[in-house]
């Protein structure tokens, strides 16, 4: 009888509207799984119709002293903040304090007028500024991200950068356009972004296990941030979050958004003309309002609800909050164990509300990376191929395989790396991600020809990867 070198096929069934088991222990169920999976250790709840239907807490808030996540865990959100960010500028235009339709060069006269004076804060807000984002810039991780900075400091870094587009003719996630943001309210308001959030978010709510983190703070219930890495896990590595400011430095637990909700529903912070506003569908395909992704989430093959949702991942953490208006419903999840997957999990909970059977099964990519350790890659992509093909009992995520070459790379197993992303390529070739690890991988191999041929293919596959674009450049100029 054929089997995985390491393991029998592992399929959890969750059944749908004919079981008697109760929502809440279907989403339990769920949730155990993917922790036994090592996919998940953090805070989740779910709520419909406006109530709490289920909350769980897995893992460890911190591993050197065995201290368990509870619900009310505080977790590092990264970009979640942005939605939050967005709801406190349309807060300051509410009270007449800025027009979002006036530009960055209105509020901040210091920032390059090259740029200042074409970029609107409503397209700030929207990603359709056409600034870039820091993964531009070389070396961003670790060289620029563990520095400290002033807010002037930090905004000399990207001011002048050359624009991916003309601002609001296309859809670009820019970090650094939401830092402007957060620039902008400090400018107007004479408060540090921290305290402005306070006051008009988190107070007024009662978001009392929420604020905006610096590293010297002592933070209590703070969770530590884990990478999970070839069968274990590692501390996070540092980041300084003097440049995440309005974009990714807040902290939070699930019960508190959950609070965010509700006001949202209840149009408690901003009138329902701004919410509509905040909510209406952007430029395709990303539909991205103010601070959400606003489109229709598809659950099953066949079925899909109009979400308001928006993921974050900063070093250690991962968080996902989805949105459904029509139900006033919410899933949200905060996790201090990287990498994990997002949409696998949003789905799969989404299932237990409308009702239908959820069939969880084996990642490929937890395999491979024992895989890895045990028995080494090699061994690890032909176990890949028998695996693939009992989609009974397996199930394979692009985006999860290509962390396994990301640890690798990590570790500075560079070769290891190389083969585990060549198979990726060749599995996954309508990916640009998949394409540009490849070619960064070849670049520091010094296989120059190699790496030039699949920046290009990166490019080729999305025109508007500016860091392949960037890299291609580079060696181009160097040839």
């Amino acid at each position: 009888m054929r089997k995985c070198f390491l393991f029998f096929g592992l399929m959890v069934l969750i059944a749908g509207s004919g079981s008697a088991q109760s929502k809440k222990e279907k989403l339990d169920q769920i949730m155990q799984a993917y922790h036994r999976f090592n996919m998940f250790d953090g805070s989740v709840l779910v709520a419909e119709n406006g109530r709490i239907i289920y909350e769980g807490a897995f893992g460890m808030a911190n591993r050197e002293w065995n201290i368990p996540n509870t619900t009310d865990t505080k977790f590092m959100i990264g970009s979640v903040s942005k939605p939050i960010t967005s709801m406190l500028m349309l807060i300051q235009a509410q009270k007449g304090l800025i027009d979002i339709d006036k530009t960055i060069s209105d509020y901040l006269p210091e920032f390059s007028r090259k740029n200042g004076n074409r970029i609107t804060i409503r397209q700030l807000m929207s990603h359709t500024s056409g600034m870039p984002n820091y993964d531009v810039i070389k070396d961003f991780f670790p060289k620029y991200s563990r520095q400290n900075f002033t807010r002037e400091e930090y905004m000399k870094l990207y001011m002048d950068s050359t624009l991916v587009f003309e601002p609001g003719s296309s859809y670009y996630y820019s970090s650094w356009g939401y830092f402007t943001l957060g620039l902008i309210m400090e400018k107007v308001s004479g408060k540090t972004y921290a305290q402005l959030m306070k006051e008009d978010i988190f107070d007024p709510l009662g978001m009392n296990g929420s604020g905006s983190y610096h590293h010297t703070q002592i933070v209590n219930k703070r969770a530590t941030g884990y990478d999970y890495s070839l069968g274990g896990f590692t501390s996070a590595d540092f980041r300084d979050q003097s440049n995440t400011m309005g974009t990714g430095d807040l902290y939070s637990t699930t019960g508190d958004l959950f609070k965010l909700h509700m006001a949202i529903s209840e149009n408690k912070l901003i009138s329902k003309k701004l919410t509509d506003e905040m909510f209406t569908p952007g430029i395709r395909p990303w539909q991205y309002g103010f601070g959400w992704f606003n489109q229709q989430f598809k659950y099953t093959p066949k079925d899909s609800v109009f979400a308001n949702y928006h993921l974050g991942m900063t070093e250690g953490f991962l968080s996902f909050l989805i949105r459904v208006p029509s139900s006033n419903s919410l899933i949200v999840f905060l996790c201090n164990s990287s990498p994990t997957h997002f949409f696998g999990i949003a789905t799969n909970l989404m299932k237990v509300l409308y009702d239908k059977p959820v069939v969880l099964k084996q990642p490929v990519h937890k395999v491979m990376e024992q895989l890895v350790v045990s028995k080494g890659v090699g061994k690890a992509v032909e176990e890949y191929k028998i695996m693939k093909k009992d989609t009974a009992h397996y199930y394979i995520d692009w985006y999860a395989m290509d962390q396994v070459g990301s640890q690798l790379f990590n570790l500075k197993r560079y070769d290891e790396a190389r083969v585990i992303f060549e198979h990726n390529a060749s599995e996954f070739p309508e990916r640009d991600w998949v394409m540009l690890s490849l070619a960064n991988t070849y670049a520091i191999l010094g296989r120059k020809d190699d790496a030039i041929k699949y920046y290009q293919k990166t490019v080729l596959l999305n025109p508007k990867n500016e860091e392949a674009k960037n890299r291609l450049k580079e060696l181009e100029t160097k040839k």
